[in-house]
């Protein structure tokens, strides 16, 4: 089957369910190097664009700051991170839960990977 293949679709909206189709079909030899070349390219400026913004937030309050891109899982590259550079705090925006769920979802980062 992928040896007819000229064009895949992935659609990928950022949820767990859509990247893990993304996973299937790269894992699966759905391969179109045009296709992943695209996927990097985009990755990449999204990256970029997160960068640059962290980074003028900084540059105005005159913080001196070092970046690091990591790929992986969120929970586990923050928490690793955070070993390596031993670090004493650890700061982070919430997403738009409600305070209930947000302060569960807290404790279950925090007790199951960070503690």
């Amino acid at each position: 089957m992928a040896g007819n293949l000229g064009c895949v679709v992935v659609s990928v909206d950022g949820n767990e369910g859509s990247m893990d189709a993304l996973r299937w079909a790269l894992d699966n030899d759905l391969k179109v190097p045009a296709f992943t070349a695209a996927i990097e390219a985009h990755q990449k400026r999204i990256t970029d664009a997160i960068l640059n913004h962290a980074l003028q937030i900084c540059a105005e309050k005159k913080a001196n700051v070092k970046t690091q891109v990591v790929i992986g899982d969120p929970k586990e590259k923050i928490c690793e991170v955070i070993e390596n550079v031993h670090a004493d705090l650890l700061v982070m925006g919430s997403r738009a839960f409600g305070p209930i769920k947000r302060y569960f979802r807290h404790c279950n980062f925090s007790i199951s990977h960070c503690c």
